[in-house]
């Protein structure tokens, strides 16, 4: 299969409500694909629920009777196995939209509703996020796109997937929610963000306190379980344009893990939601004015049998029929800036519109 054919193929599939998921992993040169037979995913309404389950996961921020949990059964792992007629008429559908586009004013009295908490000693952290809504032009193909995606963030887990529940969603972020086999289990702390236009990455106050309270509530998460784990950082990554500080935990894990335990006990991280994790969690759910569905979610391969490669659904897209919309938020402390936490989500739109032709 030529690499136009795979364009069409994964464009076909979409136009079909095909449930599937193509992904690449961080350093692999091939995609890895997962698509069930038929459209019915398993939905759940626990992330606990996948406990004993295998397949690729796709969860939203906050379950809701509109953003399921979903588990694709990898019926089919092979893209050249995929027999579709490429002749076939694209079929019309209705478009939901998700986001709406985010004004500088509007994000400024977001910014004061959220740092007011902060401030207050309410909160300790709180993450707000935004989005951005491009028109998207006839010619744009979510497969050529995937594959763009794919080769320009070769350190990134890149993924595009597609069920009649979520839609239709295209991605590439650097942060591991849990990864690992039998031989052993990772988790990472990314917090705190730079855009340097040099090789040197300064960190300051902000950002060290914000990777801080990060590791401190893995690390909290991990003991609760009786694991200990070995900590290595923190450490600058790159990330496209982006630079993050980032810590590793890495542990080892019972015979038969219950990873859904596990994952409900993560999720969300205060990398996505803040601290207090309950407060933060309702306070966003209250007052950021939309619904996220599965930015900031976490999605991937669950195969605690074999391998399991699960991420924090970071810079993403949703890809509607006639619009795309873009993704993108930045963790507040009593510190932030309205000025500062602006340019870096704008930084981090950035990601997916360089992939958008």
């Amino acid at each position: 299969m030529s690499g136009e054919e795979k364009h069409l193929t994964l464009d076909a599939l979409i136009e079909r409500d095909a449930c599937f998921a193509i992904y690449r992993l961080p350093g692999e040169q091939a995609p890895r694909f997962a698509m069930q037979t038929d459209k019915n995913p398993l939905l759940l309404n626990d992330i606990g629920g996948l406990n004993g389950q295998h397949g690729f996961v796709i969860a939203p921020f906050r379950i809701t009777a509109s953003s399921p949990l979903i588990l694709i059964r990898p019926d089919c792992t092979d893209l050249h196995k995929v027999e579709i007629n490429l002749m076939d008429k694209k079929r019309d559908k209705a478009e939901a939209e998700l986001g709406k586009k985010s004004k500088k004013s509007d994000y400024s009295l977001l910014f004061q509703r959220f740092h007011k908490p902060l401030l207050n000693n309410e909160i300790e952290k709180l993450v707000l996020s935004r989005s951005r809504t491009m028109e998207r032009e006839e010619a744009f193909s979510p497969g050529r796109t995937f594959f763009r995606a794919a080769e320009k963030y070769p350190h990134s887990f890149v993924y595009l997937l597609h069920t009649r529940e979520s839609g239709t969603w295209l991605g590439s972020t650097p942060e591991i929610l849990l990864a690992g086999s039998r031989d052993g289990w990772q988790t990472v702390a990314l917090a705190g963000t730079r855009y340097p236009n040099s090789g040197n990455v300064s960190w300051d106050d902000k950002n060290l306190r914000e990777q801080h309270l990060v590791t401190s509530y893995i690390l909290k998460q991990l003991t609760s379980f009786q694991l200990a784990p070995e900590i290595n950082g923190p450490f600058t990554i790159k990330a496209g344009a982006l630079a993050h500080l980032r810590t590793d935990f890495s542990f080892s894990l019972p015979d038969k893990p219950e990873i859904g335990t596990l994952l409900k006990a993560l999720h969300p991280t205060p990398a996505v939601s803040g601290l207090p994790k309950e407060k933060a969690f309702q306070f966003i759910a209250d007052h950021e004015g939309y619904d996220r569905r599965y930015y900031t979610g976490f999605l991937g391969m669950l195969d605690s049998s074999a391998e399991t490669t699960l991420y924090v659904n970071l810079r993403c897209m949703h890809i509607g029929i006639n619009r795309l919309t873009l993704y993108a938020g930045s963790g507040l402390l009593a510190s932030s800036t309205c000025k500062e936490e602006w340019k870096e989500t704008e930084q981090k739109l950035k990601t997916m519109a360089s992939i958008v032709k």
